[in-house]
């Protein structure tokens, strides 16, 4: 008796760890997927500087997980902080999501941006609610160079502002 049993039983568990193989398998798969959109941005890792006379931009971004990244960016004009801002890019099934939120909470809440494009190496976050910025585009024109800029409409007129900076090496 003790035969059959083992013969019935050595079978199931071969099935059991076939079946937890294709659930970490897929898990695997899901987890892969879920990042394809955010890996199309890796090039933004890392730090990017401008110098314009006595301005000084710098933003600098660090991969938190497979699936997020982190900014933290500011401007000095001389030696005062005239800006500064933190950034969260994250993947959320197949959205991709860029959230601003400026260095003082208690002057405005955290903005939330949907990517809606991303052709060409261009990259826009879009947020039609927001009063301004309504867009957020990055690209990178040429290796160790970054291109961003803002726009969308300001008490009823068009407004970009650009922003370039190139890799700190």
């Amino acid at each position: 008796m003790k035969k059959y049993f083992l013969f019935i039983l050595f079978p199931l568990l071969l099935n059991s760890c076939k079946n937890n193989s294709e659930v970490e398998k897929s898990e695997t798969e899901i987890v892969a997927k879920s990042s394809e959109k955010i890996d199309e941005l890796q090039w933004l890792l890392g730090t990017w500087i401008n110098q314009n006379g006595e301005e000084f931009s710098q933003e600098t971004w660090s991969q938190e997980s497979p699936s997020s990244f982190t900014a933290f960016s500011f401007t000095q004009v001389g030696k005062e902080t005239v800006f500064a801002e933190t950034m969260a890019l994250e993947q959320k099934a197949d959205s991709l999501l860029l959230t601003v939120a400026t260095a003082k909470p208690e002057q405005e809440k955290p903005v939330t941006f949907k990517l809606i494009s991303s052709e060409n190496g261009q990259f826009t976050f879009e947020n039609k609610n927001h009063d301004f910025p309504q867009r957020i585009i990055y690209t990178k024109p040429a290796k160790d160079s970054l291109h961003a800029w803002i726009e969308g409409t300001l008490n009823g007129e068009a407004k970009k502002v650009d922003f370039s900076f190139s890799r700190k090496n």
